[in-house]
Order: C-alpha cells, then sequence, then structure tokens
C-alpha cells in the first residue's frame, strides 16, 4: 500500500470498544532490521521507521480491523477498535526515493506464516482467525492461498466494513484514490462530478502535449493493457470475444432453469447475476475441417483452439462457479420478466432471513442437475441477488489517478516595430508582463520565443461505470443517437454514411426514402482518449475525450476519401500493442464492427470531442448477437411481437445498431473504490428488501383484516334477515 504523504484524518472515536487478541502468532525477530535513516550520495533513503500505535495510520488500521472482527464474531458495543496489534507485531513505514519526497510502503511485521501484511483487507482474516482457538484454517491470502480479491469478495458482499480496498502490483492503488475521497466521495461545496447540464464540444485536438523531457514512473497497468488487447483482438472462429473483465457485473445461465409453477410454467429463472472473479484460458484440440484431411489420410486433424473461462461469484450467496465463455452475457442484455417479479413477490413471506448463513445454504447449481431447487425457495435469495445487482449499477468511480506532465506551448508572438520606438517598448513590456517577465531579447532587440510552461494534469487511466469496467483507449456506446448528433453534419463533423451500394438496390426497388437509412438509424460511439477533472466555473466535473464514430454499411464508399484512411475500420488489428508508459499514445485498433458494417470516424482529422460522463451509455459488445444465450431470446422476442423490432431494441443497442439511449447505464453515486461499491450495494439492498417486506406485510395484513371484516358483516346480514 503506498502512500505519497500521510492522513492525519484518522483518530480514535469517543467511547470506543477495545478488542484485545487472545492468541498471536506473532515474532519480533521477523522485524525489519534497517531502521536508521542514511541518506545515500544520490540524495535517496531507504529504511524502515516503525509506526506508532496512535499515529493516524495506525488508528486507521485499528478502526477497519476492529469492525470487520466486531462484524464477522457479532461482538456486542459500538465503535470496535483493536486495543493494540497481535503480541509480536508491528507497523513499519517503508521511506525509498529521494529523501525529501520519499514513498511510503507502510507494513505490518510479525507474523510466521507471512512476515508482513500489506493492507487492511490483508490483514483481516488473518486477524479474525487469530480471535478464534485456531481449529480452523486461516483464510487469509497467504495461508489460503487464494487471490485477495476473491476473499475480499466474499467478505465484503455481506458485511459492511470501513477498510480499503486490497493491494495488487497490477490494480490500482486504492489508498491512493481513497486519499481524495474528501474531493470526489464528499464533493467540496458546489463540486459535482456529474453536472446537471450535459456539456459536449468538438475542439482541434489539445495542444497539451505530454512533456518528454520529464520522467515519470507511472506505468500503464498490465490489466487495462490486457483488456484493451482483448478487446481489440477478433474473435476465434467459431469462439467468442473476451468480452468481460474482473470485477464487472454479468448474468450466467443456469444449467437448469428453476421453473415458476402454476399457468405461465414456460416462465422461469434461467440466469443468475455474479461478479466476475477471475479470467482464465485454456488450450482445447478439436477436430480440423474435413476438407483438409487428404483421401489417404485415416486420422483426423486436430486443431488448438484457447477458450475462455469465467470464474464467478453469485451475488446474495456467495458461491463459487467456473462457467464456460458461452453461458456467460452482459448484465444489460438481460431483463427478468414481470411475470417472475410479480411471482416472487407472492412468495415473500414474514419469515425471511438475509444472513450470511442462510444464504450460502441456497445453491441454484446444484451437483445434479435434475433436482433443481424449488421456486419458492429461490425467490428471497433472488430478490436479494436482483437487489444488489440494482444497487451496484448506480454506483462509479474514477480509477488509477496519475499525473500527466504536459508542456503548454508559448503564445505566438508576432514582430513589433524597432526598439526605438515608443510603441514597441510598450507592447515588449506588455508581452513581458504576461509572461511574468520571462521575456528575453535578441542582440537586435527583437523578443526571443518565450519558454515552453510545463503544467500537471491529473489523469485517470479508468472508471467503473455501474456493473462495466472502462478503460481509457476503449470504444463506448454514447447515449445521443446518430440522428441527434449533427444529422445533416456541421462544422468539423462529417454529414451520416448514407445507405451501401445493396441496400441503395433495395431502397430503390421498393421506393424507399434513403435518407432514412444508413449510419443515421444507428448508434454513435466515441474511442476515449482521456479521462480528466475540469473546473467548470465553480463546479468540477469529470469529462473524457476522444474521436467519435459512427457504423456504416460495409460497401459503403466515402466521398471525402482520401482521407485519414488508416481510422476506417471494419475490426481486426493487424499488431496488437505493448503496454507503454503513461503520457504515450498506444495505437489500440478499434474492435470487429457488427456484421456487415465498418466504423467510419465523424469528426474532421486534427479534432475530437470533449463530453460529460453521463452521455456514456456503456461498453460495446462485439458480435453479442451471435451469442448462443442471446440467439433464443431474439427468437421469444421476435415471435411475441413479430411486427416490430422495438422489442429486441435493447440487445441491438448493446452493438450500436440502435442508439445507446435504448440501454444505457445510468450511475450517479460516486464510491472511493470497487470493493466498497460491493459493500454498500449489499448494504443498501438489505435496506430496500427490508422495506419491500413490511409492505408487503402490512398490505397482506390489512387485505386479510378486510376479508374478516366482509365476512363477518354478510354472516350478520343473513342473521338479521333470518330473524326477520
Amino acid at each position: 500500500m503506498s502512500h505519497r504523504n500521510h492522513s492525519s484524518k484518522h483518530t480514535l472515536p469517543n467511547n470506543p470498544t477495545f478488542i484485545d487478541f487472545p492468541r498471536s502468532d506473532g515474532d519480533s525477530a521477523l522485524w525489519p532490521q534497517n531502521t536508521t535513516r542514511e541518506v545515500d550520495d544520490e540524495g535517496c533513503v531507504n529504511y524502515m521507521q516503525h509506526v506508532g500505535l496512535d499515529e493516524p495510520l495506525a488508528v486507521k488500521w485499528r478502526l477497519g480491523v476492529g469492525d470487520a472482527i466486531s462484524f464477522a464474531l457479532k461482538l456486542t458495543g459500538e465503535h470496535h477498535v483493536l486495543r493494540d496489534f497481535p503480541s509480536g507485531y508491528r507497523m513499519f513505514d517503508h521511506h525509498k526515493g529521494k529523501a525529501d519526497n520519499p514513498r511510503h510502503d507502510v507494513y505490518l511485521f510479525g507474523s510466521e506464516s507471512r512476515s508482513r501484511f500489506r493492507s487492511v483487507p490483508e490483514f483481516i482474516p488473518h486477524a479474525i482467525w487469530l480471535m478464534g482457538d485456531g481449529s480452523e484454517q486461516c483464510k487469509c491470502k497467504y495461508c489460503s492461498k487464494k487471490p485477495q480479491r476473491e476473499i475480499s469478495s466474499s467478505m465484503g458482499l455481506l458485511r459492511h466494513s470501513q477498510s480499503p480496498s486490497p493491494s495488487r502490483p497490477s490494480r490500482p492503488k486504492p489508498e491512493k484514490i481513497e486519499r481524495k475521497k474528501d474531493i470526489f466521495s464528499k464533493p467540496r461545496s458546489g463540486d459535482r462530478l456529474q453536472n446537471n447540464k450535459t456539456y459536449a464540444a468538438v475542439q482541434k485536438t489539445s495542444r497539451l502535449k505530454p512533456a518528454s523531457h520529464i520522467q515519470t514512473k507511472n506505468i500503464m497497468l498490465v490489466e487495462r493493457n490486457n483488456n484493451l488487447r482483448d478487446a481489440c483482438r477478433p474473435p476465434p472462429e467459431g469462439g467468442l470475444p473476451r468480452w468481460f473483465r474482473e470485477g464487472e457485473l454479468v448474468w450466467c445461465a443456469l444449467e437448469t432453469s428453476i421453473v415458476r409453477p402454476g399457468e405461465h410454467e414456460g416462465e422461469a429463472i434461467k440466469f443468475w447475476p455474479a461478479i466476475i472473479d477471475e479470467v482464465k484460458l485454456s488450450i482445447r484440440s478439436i477436430p480440423g475441417p474435413a476438407e483438409s484431411v487428404a483421401a489417404d489420410q485415416v486420422p483426423t486433424p486436430w486443431v488448438a483452439r484457447q477458450t475462455t473461462h469465467y470464474k464467478v461469484q453469485f451475488l446474495a450467496i456467495s458461491r463459487t462457479y467456473l462457467f464456460p465463455e458461452d453461458k456467460v452475457i452482459p448484465y444489460q442484455s438481460h431483463i427478468v420478466s414481470d411475470v417472475i417479479l410479480r411471482e416472487m413477490a407472492s412468495c415473500l413471506g414474514d419469515d425471511w432471513d438475509l444472513t450470511t448463513e442462510t444464504m450460502s445454504k441456497f445453491d441454484p447449481c446444484p451437483q445434479s442437475p435434475a433436482m433443481p431447487p424449488l421456486f419458492i425457495d429461490t425467490s428471497v435469495p433472488f430478490a436479494f441477488a436482483l437487489q444488489i445487482g440494482s444497487m451496484l449499477s448506480g454506483f462509479w468511480c474514477l480509477t488509477d489517478e496519475w499525473e500527466a506532465k504536459l508542456s503548454v506551448p508559448p503564445a505566438p508572438t508576432r514582430p513589433i516595430p524597432p526598439p526605438s520606438s515608443l510603441q514597441s517598448a510598450i507592447e515588449f513590456a506588455g508581452t513581458n508582463n504576461a509572461y511574468g517577465g520571462s521575456i528575453s531579447t535578441g542582440p537586435r532587440g527583437q523578443p526571443l520565443p518565450p519558454p515552453a510552461r510545463v503544467i500537471s494534469q491529473t489523469r485517470f487511466q479508468g472508471l467503473w461505470w455501474g456493473g462495466e469496467r472502462i478503460w481509457a483507449d476503449d470504444l463506448v456506446r454514447l447515449k445521443v443517437p446518430r440522428n441527434c448528433l449533427a444529422p445533416t453534419g456541421a462544422q468539423h463533423i462529417f454529414a451520416p454514411a448514407g445507405p451501401g451500394a445493396a441496400n441503395r438496390a433495395t431502397l430503390a426497388a421498393r421506393g424507399g426514402d434513403s435518407s432514412q437509412y444508413g449510419a443515421v438509424s444507428r448508434g454513435a460511439f466515441m474511442k476515449i482518449d482521456t479521462i480528466f477533472i475540469v473546473d467548470a466555473g465553480a463546479k468540477r466535473e469529470c469529462r473524457v475525450s476522444g474521436m467519435l464514430y459512427e457504423l456504416a454499411d460495409s460497401d459503403w464508399e466515402d466521398p471525402n476519401l482520401p482521407r485519414n484512411v488508416e481510422s476506417i475500420s471494419s475490426g481486426g488489428p493487424s499488431t496488437v500493442p505493448k503496454a507503454t508508459t503513461l503520457g504515450e499514445t498506444p495505437s489500440y485498433a478499434l474492435p470487429v464492427a457488427p456484421t456487415g458494417y465498418k466504423f467510419r470516424p465523424i469528426l474532421a482529422p486534427g479534432y475530437e470531442a470533449i463530453m460529460s460522463l453521463t452521455l456514456i451509455s456503456g461498453r460495446y459488445y462485439p458480435r453479442l448477437l451471435q451469442h448462443p444465450q442471446i440467439i433464443p431470446c431474439l427468437n421469444d422476442l421476435i415471435a411475441a411481437d413479430s411486427a416490430s423490432l422495438m422489442t429486441v431494441s435493447h440487445l441491438w443497442s448493446l452493438e450500436g445498431l440502435f442508439g445507446g439511449y435504448k440501454n444505457s447505464v445510468d450511475p450517479s453515486k460516486y464510491k472511493p473504490h470497487r470493493e466498497r461499491m460491493l459493500v454498500d450495494a449489499s448494504k443498501d439492498a438489505v435496506d430496500a428488501l427490508h422495506t419491500l417486506f413490511t409492505a408487503v406485510t402490512k398490505t397482506r395484513r390489512r387485505d386479510t383484516e378486510m376479508e374478516v371484516d366482509t365476512e363477518m358483516k354478510v354472516d350478520t346480514e343473513m342473521e338479521v334477515d333470518g330473524e326477520t
């Protein structure tokens, strides 16, 4: 866990409840020995400094671990705090780098199983284990040999913790983002990272270029590079693109659907929402094409094919499964039917229980697929999972902050009269003052060009947008359709591409209006170049910049060619870029376009669009309509309303064949990091379901009382009539 400056915000609460460890595996012999500050010949230091128990950083650990222990052990009281670290443990701050501004890496030393812990989430499972008698195996990453993401997800989805997210070398530095929490999650007065007024503009590509002479240690994340390479790589023959990324929210197809009993047995729970824990790649051999076998050859040749499996964790029940790529679909591609929702509401009773123990007993994927769980037993876990997914879709955050060193070119200077004139002196003085007195003159009194200024700009490598992971250099869908984005063209924006030759011939034969067809009837895209924060007056807002694209028919010919031919792509990069230093621009190709189409840039060369995040609809999923789980959905929806394509517009939108507004992610609540999203989504889901169950119970009680009153009134009237 890395810092440049320690936070001084963490203090002990009033009247805390202290927690003491009954046992310890600590050993002081494991503490670091290089604890003396020494500055070498290059002005650098490399030593460990003891962090006192009452220092803010240690207090932060004591609060986070204490909170997790109190939840896991169901301790009574409030404000649980560690009185001290386990016996034999001690916290140290590793100072490394330039003596006047060293890097800070904080560790908790002493454990025999792992001499040091790097973050609060790493230490929490081990601390909980130390609170027990040691009869069970420790669940920390070092004892269980499991990834920290899997451990944090299993604990974080169903618990409310103040601990930060785990740190991994190739992932965001959560502590760095959390240090900005007062800026992002709790903006200052007047701050809005999403503005009510949507901003969009087209301008020349920024003149602010990375300052090449300034060295930076920031490197593009390996995870980002891998995800972008997967996005621009064509899908294998007979396979699917590698759409999904670690931490994303998806739907997983159940082996056996959970059928709703009663009149409409065709209605069933077919998918379960889940979080991607890990992407696993494997190589398998399949028979080659028959035509490749010679007539005199008996054995069938085999072809090696790479396949993708996703290790996922089901929401609500915290069960982990391994699913093949053809069983996982985007979260935005599936909608639970109203029939299922109404049936679930009718099954909810007073005995609902959302505790971890109860939820973990439910298994929607039993070992015997012939015996799926009953619908009535599925109602509460599935309702909980749906609510968690809904809450998670409303959150967003910026990740992987870095400082870009940019060179501001000097303002152009114009010739001035000879230095002997009064006008020359006045103009020179004004220009010199504008540049802070930095202009120097040549031998003839003419001003020399002012040097370029170097400024810092805070940028981000990526963001979480609801359930989706989006990186800079990703191609994303925009909410605004192409027919609302300069439908007849505008300054620096080209008019939409018309129908291709084949479609024009079809329209001519049918007497159709070609102006209503072509790219104007589809969505719009942006290839994000930069994610950054701007000062919009008294407010601050996050924006993105990049090139805009549309979907043109593959046989459409651009009348403006030759022009930027390389940027027109039907997908399929010739080379895949490698990881690069931040500030350099990697040449990631565009993803493959939908079948029969190609991407066409719609801005003039040298121009870019800048817009608010609120115009982003979400990720682009190439060839999604060919997914084996999507094809039946398309057929069912079209069969139900064969006269209208609007019944499948939410699916077509994910490939850009409809405007992004037909299927958009609209998060509004900022969270400091992904793990906090998962924790808060679970907590908010519990509150929402509690409110729902309470309302259902009251309604049922009122209906029952009305029925009883009606029956009593009828009986009374019958008795009176009998006496009369």
